[in-house]
């Protein structure tokens, strides 16, 4: 999990109207063989939540975001005419809290029965290449925020 924290002097809608353009903000970045399509969803109850996922485009396989995939939540506020983005970005949660459970209750055995299992070793190392595309989202969408943040402030200086 990673937690995130962008500020900005523009308005929440300003700054979301420009997250929400993959283009704008994608301009002049070069990707390896995939380009990363951030869909942003604002709540509908209440407009000051937003959630990012992102979905690998041009990529030999297919990206599905298995058990929920990686994601950023956060939540917009305006304070002293400066808006902050506070959230953080998680990676498949359902999965890695059943994992942990089950990592956990494997090392308790071994512990109780005095005996080392290999099991746990193989868990941890499958989960790094299972979900090693889904860890590397984490910083993608982590630079997108930031990237986005900066060029709305480019953006308004132009303006200006």
């Amino acid at each position: 999990m990673k937690f995130i924290k962008a500020s900005s002097e523009l308005s929440a809608d300003e700054l979301l109207s420009v997250i929400r353009d993959n283009e704008f903000v994608n301009r002049n970045v070069k990707f390896e063989s995939y380009t990363p399509e951030m869909h942003v969803r604002r709540s509908k109850k209440d407009p000051s939540k937003v959630r990012i996922t992102c979905e690998m485009k041009n990529t030999a396989t297919k990206d599905n975001g298995f058990l929920v995939g990686t994601y950023f939540s956060g939540k917009f506020k305006e304070k002293n005419g400066v808006t902050y983005l506070k959230g953080y970005i998680a990676t498949a949660p359902v999965y890695h809290l059943v994992l942990i459970a089950l990592l956990a209750f494997f090392v308790y055995r071994c512990v109780t029965l005095g005996a080392f299992n290999p099991t746990p070793v193989i868990l941890a190392v499958f989960d790094v290449f299972m979900f090693w595309r889904e860890f590397k989202k984490r910083g993608m969408i982590e630079r997108y925020i930031y990237r986005a943040f900066r060029k709305a402030e480019e953006k308004k200086n132009k303006r200006v």
